[in-house]
């Protein structure tokens, strides 16, 4: 009996390790230096069709960073000071990937970002977030 119950709470712990290890892989810290673009990753690994994609920044309110919808950006919901400073790898999108470009990042847009997706016949799913320091 004790070694059936040791071999669950071994089981058990692997399962929680894998669950931990899996969800930091979503949440991270990423540097850089002013004025050298960078890529914020994010990758959705299920199937299906993008219809929607939207970066934000937790401390801006209701406007994104970037909102991506029905094969076009929306720059009515997009912050000013992201203006003509951001894009996505459009060609990627079909396969998940929806990581964000920050040109020529400056101290002014450290924070902390997320990503969400939106696919069809599903709701709303944050991908990642990432923690960035310029």
């Amino acid at each position: 009996m004790a070694s059936s119950l040791t071999a669950s709470l071994l089981l058990l712990s692997v399962v929680f390790m894998q669950f931990v290890s899996a969800a930091d892989q979503n949440n991270f810290i990423k540097t850089a230096e002013p004025g050298n673009d960078l890529i914020l990753p994010c990758k959705d690994p299920d199937q299906g069709r993008i219809i929607v994609i939207e970066w934000s920044r937790t401390d801006l309110g209701p406007e994104s960073v970037l909102t991506y919808r029905n094969f076009q950006f929306e720059p009515a919901k997009q912050h000013q000071s992201y203006k003509d400073r951001v894009d996505l790898l459009v060609g990627e999108i079909r396969k998940g990937d929806v990581s964000l470009i920050l040109k020529n990042p400056t101290t002014d847009i450290s924070g902390t970002y997320q990503c969400r997706v939106v696919k069809e016949n599903r709701g709303e799913k944050l991908i990642s977030t990432i923690s960035l320091q310029v």
